[in-house]
């Protein structure tokens, strides 16, 4: 019969099996090493490079410190959330990534920035180029158009979004047009190149 398993405090339900995990604790540390021994009858040496997660005082604070700059009224559910999709796309919420914003009790909404879907593709390995123009009409910006490139493919992605579907005519909108038009039809590329499901910029969505 299997034992219980460790502490979740100390033990998260043994780390992800795909992603190496390094272990700060030393009372997890501990704690793992007695769990691993009743589980196969042996002693076992836990080391840096075994595939667990143990959460230390470092990790904690970091923790703290992310819902406190990028998800301060989201609730421990939403967070949980934010997490996954941090670590599903490895974005970094303190480098401003990835990041979630709650109004009043609707549920929140997690946004990641152009420069986010960026970091997707480039560490993908298969980004090979991205091309943005704004088109204009008798001197009005009509549309964006973005084209993205990778090279395991043979064809690119291209994405056309009109202005006037999230033109909020509010901040950047009035001085900046064609820059904030440009992310939308950029992020919504890169989105489809890559694959990042369930990722927004907060341009697309009415908030900038």
């Amino acid at each position: 019969m299997m034992p219980n398993p460790p502490n979740q405090r100390n033990l998260d339900a043994l780390g992800d099996t795909n992603d190496p995990g390094i272990i700060t604790n030393a009372n997890a540390k501990k704690e793992l090493e007695t769990f691993m021994t009743d589980y196969d009858g042996q002693v076992t040496q836990v080391t840096a490079t075994q595939k667990v997660t143990v959460i230390g005082d470092e990790d904690e604070k970091r923790i703290a410190l992310i819902k406190a700059k990028v998800a301060p009224d989201c609730t421990n559910t939403e967070f949980e959330l934010l997490m996954y999709m941090s670590k599903k796309y490895n974005l970094d919420p303190l480098l401003r990534q990835i990041w979630a914003v709650k109004f009043g009790n609707s549920p929140a909404q997690i946004y990641a920035g152009r420069d986010g879907f960026l970091e997707i593709a480039h560490r993908s390995g298969h980004f090979d180029g991205m091309e943005t123009k704004v088109n204009y009409v008798e001197d009005k910006i009509e549309s964006a158009t973005c084209i993205v490139w990778r090279n395991d493919m043979a064809h690119p992605f291209t994405s056309n979004v009109l202005f006037k579907e999230y033109n909020t005519g509010k901040s950047l909108w009035t001085s900046k047009p064609a820059v904030m038009i440009g992310k939308v039809a950029e992020s919504v590329c890169l989105r489809k190149a890559f694959g990042a499901s369930g990722l927004y910029c907060p341009e697309e969505m009415g908030r900038d």
